[in-house]
C-alpha cells in the first residue's frame, strides 16, 4: 500500500510524526498564502456568507491539495493508495487490498453525519469490516484517511470535485463520486489532537475509531 501524507511545508511539527517511517510519502499541501488573488476557486468555492476570508482561502487550499494528489494518482496510474492528512494517527492494522472494495473508495477514518449537514453528526451502527455507505441515511465527513484502490476511482473523485458546478469543501464534494463508497469499521485511523489549520481557535472534537466526532 502506498501511503501519502498531505503536509504543509511550514507544518514541520506534524511531519515529525511520520518522517522516520518509510511507509509514508510526504505530499506537499498548498498554503492559502500561496493562492493568488486571481485563483478561480476563491470565487467559485461556496462558503457561508459570514466565513472569515482566510478560512475560506484555507478551504480552497485544502481542496486543491487533495485534488492535486488525485491528479497524481490518475496521471501515474497508481493503485492501492491511502491518503492521510497530517493529523492522522494509525491505531489499527491496515488491511490487505484483497479485502478492500475495488469499485469505489473506502474511509479508514472520519465521522458520520446527518445527510443535512446543519443537523450535525449522526451515530451509525456499523458492522465490523466493510460497510457500504447508504447516502439516504447518513454521510461521511473529513478527509483524514481515504483509501483509493485504482486510478479510475481517483478520476471519478476528481469529476465529483471539479465538474459538479460550484465546489464546496472537499469532504462534502466526495459524496457525489459516481462509484460506491465504503467505511472500514472500526476505523484504523483517528485524528490526533491538533489545532485546525483551516479554522482559528482550539479544537475540542476529533474523529475516533467508531466514526464519532467526540471531545
Amino acid at each position: 500500500m502506498k501511503i501519502f501524507v498531505i503536509n504543509l511545508e511550514s507544518a514541520t511539527d506534524r511531519w515529525e510524526h511520520y518522517k522516520n517511517d518509510d511507509r509514508f510519502t510526504r505530499w506537499e499541501a498548498i498554503h492559502h498564502k500561496n493562492l493568488t488573488d486571481n485563483e478561480p476557486l476563491i470565487d467559485e468555492m461556496v462558503s457561508y456568507w459570514n466565513i472569515d476570508p482566510l478560512e475560506h482561502r484555507a478551504k480552497c487550499a485544502c481542496f486543491l491539495s487533495h485534488t492535486s494528489l488525485y491528479h497524481h494518482i490518475v496521471d501515474n496510474h497508481l493503485y492501492d493508495v491511502l491518503i492521510l492528512e497530517d493529523d492522522a494517527e494509525i491505531v489499527g492494522d491496515l488491511p490487505d487490498k484483497s479485502i478492500l472494495p475495488q469499485d469505489g473508495f473506502t474511509y479508514f477514518g472520519g465521522f458520520s453525519s446527518n445527510v443535512r449537514l446543519t443537523d450535525g453528526p449522526k451515530k451509525v451502527e456499523f458492522e465490523e469490516g466493510i460497510n457500504k455507505i447508504d447516502h439516504q441515511k447518513y454521510r461521511m465527513l473529513t478527509t483524514v484517511a481515504i483509501y483509493i484502490p485504482n486510478p479510475l476511482v481517483a478520476f471519478k473523485m476528481l469529476q465529483a470535485c471539479e465538474e459538479r458546478g460550484r465546489p464546496r469543501a472537499i469532504d462534502t464534494m466526495l459524496k457525489y463520486t459516481k462509484r460506491d463508497q465504503y467505511v472500514l469499521f472500526p476505523a484504523p485511523v483517528i485524528e490526533r489532537r491538533c489545532d485546525s489549520q483551516i479554522r482559528k481557535g482550539k479544537r475540542n472534537k476529533f474523529c475516533n475509531e467508531l466514526y464519532e466526532w467526540k471531545a
